[in-house]
């Protein structure tokens, strides 16, 4: 069964700035509608939504595709690029949530791997005979050998670790990382330093020995979307890390094209001449020809 039941919902959640601006324009039918896109946000996967997708959702709400738009776009509640979004309090809400399920997840598998050990343990017979200056090592239960020198040496070198290879992997995601760079809040730098940040979630994996847990390439996008969490101490680590060994890019809350160098945020394009976008809340006024909030 697929374990997507429920949203912890906040009773406070109205007294947020951006949904008291949300009521304010739209109604309750604007709140509503928020709520339902909340919905679908938690049957995704990573939490993470396809604007490709709406159509359907849309229909299911029996409202115009357009309505369903402002509300994603123009309330500051979701965190969107070309072809997703996401919402950072789904996120914040889950994660008290998926630490219980990965910490249950985990002591299953630890469970599983002392049972394991134990039958080994039961079955296992090693016979030890010296043929020609040599140690036959013969493990009855794997029916495999391994021969070695007197001197035992046995100089392979150690195969990268499943869960790090899984982790590795997110090197080549770059729309993902995109969304990422986009989620903290430190734009290119984020980018453009990403071998450090995933070498710094590698070694908090390791201090909190969750390697088991990441089994897939989805495993280790979800653990590093709570890594990434802004607010969150590995996240606090992670930003006193960068602004310690570099200046942070001043375009860090918009979204620049790789191959047009065009700037934009959620999808509303900025000029040239235009400064940085100061902090993720302001919008582009083109009648003042200055930031707003």
């Amino acid at each position: 069964m697929k374990r997507d039941q429920y949203i912890p919902h906040e009773v406070s959640m109205r007294n947020t700035t951006e949904v008291m601006h949300l009521i304010e324009k739209e109604g309750m039918t604007g709140y509503g509608i928020y709520w339902a896109v909340m919905e679908y946000l938690r049957t995704q996967d990573d939490y993470i939504g396809d604007f490709r997708n709406l159509k359907s959702l849309r229909r299911q709400l029996n409202i115009r595709l357009p309505k369903l738009l402002n509300i994603i776009n123009n309330y500051g509640l979701f965190i969107c690029d070309d072809f997703t979004f996401y919402s950072p309090k789904l996120n914040e809400l889950m994660k008290p949530l998926e630490d219980r399920r990965a910490r249950f997840e985990a002591y299953k598998q630890k469970k599983r791997a002392a049972k394991s050990l134990e039958i080994s343990n039961a079955s296992d017979t090693i016979s030890f005979d010296k043929v020609k200056g040599k140690v036959k090592v013969k493990v009855s239960s794997s029916s495999k050998e391994e021969d070695k020198g007197d001197d035992g040496g046995d100089f392979s070198i150690p195969e990268t670790p499943a869960w790090e290879r899984h982790v590795n992997a997110l090197q080549e995601e770059e729309q993902w990382k995109e969304i990422m760079a986009m989620r903290s809040g430190l734009g290119q730098a984020f980018v453009r330093r990403f071998d450090e940040v995933l070498n710094l979630f590698k070694q908090h994996v390791q201090a909190i020995g969750n390697e088991k847990d990441i089994q897939s390439p989805t495993d280790a996008k979800r653990y590093f979307c709570f890594f990434n969490t802004p607010g969150s101490a590995t996240f606090k680590k992670l930003v006193c890390y960068l602004r310690e060994t570099e200046v942070l890019d001043p375009y860090r809350f918009e979204f620049r094209d790789p191959e047009t160098g065009k700037r934009s945020y959620c999808d509303v394009p900025i000029p040239d001449d235009a400064p940085p976008r100061p902090n993720d809340q302001a919008n582009w006024n083109p009648l003042r020809k200055e930031w707003v909030f």
